[in-house]
């Protein structure tokens, strides 16, 4: 069996999933299940992956603060 990724939009998503159902040839996974299935280091890096989306949307939303890039290099220059 092959496996593909499909991206789509928000709004035609439950339209999407009842028409994919509806084929007897299609298996679905559900993301609990594959989360389910990592092992600890994927867990924890697929967590931190999670943590960072999260805070690159709260940026982009202007809820989180930001820095200039100088403070950053300042910082790592000691």
């Amino acid at each position: 069996m092959k496996q593909i990724t499909i991206s789509v939009p928000d709004g035609q998503f439950a339209f999407f999933m009842q028409l994919v159902k509806a084929l007897n040839f299609v298996q679905i996974e559900d993301q609990e299940t594959l989360e389910n299935s990592l092992t600890p280091p994927q867990r924890e890096t697929w967590e931190n992956v999670k943590a960072g989306f999260e805070e690159y949307k709260l940026t982009e939303a202007g809820k989180r603060p930001t820095r200039p890039i100088e403070a950053l290099l300042d910082e790592l220059n000691g």
